[in-house]
């Protein structure tokens, strides 16, 4: 064991609602950058949020489409929609509605309650309805995932939704993340490291809680390089791992656990059941399935030990 490594502790915790900063020390000379470089990246890129994925609005079939009545026009009713900070209850999908009618400035606050999300800037302006006829009935559809998804991705994923927009998605509630090490001297020793970081988020998340989930990002893929390290014997765990997927490839694609039901429904629809079949014709051209299919479920398989050729 590294000398001190046990003896790290948090020495100043300061939270507020959109913004965090940890002290960790002492730690090994080096070790500051390395960890602070590894959870950096972590938070920047791992975190889960929820974010809009997609609109439906007065019929409107595409984001040139005019607003009849309303003062903003579909681009920048999009871009207001995309900067609500929301959540939904245990990572599902959940959809806000709305409905109103008569000159007035409508916000996030006047979408219809929904048990499942919880908004936390209700005072954002959404759009402004200008006349005493004007009318605007919109839908917006959540999700919860990481990082950044484009437009592009998400109309991939709504394929056969009628009507539907499709939007960027920024999920991620980390906005800022940055991390600085001092020298700390214990004793005679000046050669030890303190550790701080700070966080800048959107209230949908708490400060440690984004560290505690980067912490554990990081851990993870600690622990599974050292499980590489310690299998009994490298013939044997590829021998191992071949019998698993063997056993694997006739599998159904909507039991293994991970793969989206409407993604299996798509491929039973084309022919493609099992993980054999899926392995054998995902390169090809799948009505319905395009790139963001094929990521998520391509994950999915990873994620439960099938091996899938990198693109």
């Amino acid at each position: 064991m590294i000398e001190g490594l046990e003896g790290i502790r948090l020495t100043s915790a300061e939270e507020t609602a959109e913004h965090g900063k940890f002290v960790f020390e002492p730690l090994q000379h080096g070790y500051g950058t390395t960890m602070g470089n590894a959870l950096r990246r972590a938070l920047l890129s791992s975190i889960p949020g929820s974010a809009p994925v997609a609109i439906k609005i007065n019929g409107a079939l595409h984001e040139f489409t005019s607003l009849p009545g309303i003062k903003e026009d579909l681009q920048e009713l999009i871009f207001n929609i995309r900067n609500l900070q929301v959540s939904v209850v245990d990572g599902s999908e959940a959809t806000l509605s709305l409905k109103r009618q008569g000159r007035s400035v409508v916000k996030a606050e006047d979408f219809e309650k929904n048990s499942l999300v919880k908004i936390f800037n209700p005072g954002l302006r959404i759009a402004e309805l200008s006349a005493d006829d004007s009318v605007i009935d919109l839908q917006v559809f959540l999700r919860t995932g990481v990082g950044y998804v484009s437009n592009e991705e998400n109309h991939e994923l709504l394929s056969g939704t009628v009507d539907t927009i499709a939007i960027d998605s920024i999920y991620s509630p980390v906005r800022t993340a940055n991390f600085t090490v001092e020298p700390v001297r214990i004793k005679q020793k000046a050669d030890y490291e303190r550790l701080i970081i700070e966080i800048a988020h959107f209230p949908t998340i708490r400060a440690r809680d984004a560290l505690e989930e980067a912490l554990d990002i990081v851990d993870r893929h600690a622990r599974q390089l050292l499980a590489c390290l310690t299998t009994q014997n490298p013939m044997e765990s590829a021998l191992e791992a071949t019998t698993m997927n063997d056993n694997a490839m006739s599998k159904d694609l909507g039991t293994v656990d991970g793969v989206k039901s409407r993604w299996a429904e798509v491929l039973r629809e084309s022919g493609v059941e099992t993980v054999a079949d899926y392995l054998e014709h995902r390169g090809e051209a799948i009505h319905g399935f395009g790139d963001a299919g094929r990521k998520s479920v391509d994950e999915a398989l990873r994620d439960v030990g099938i091996s899938v050729p990198e693109e």
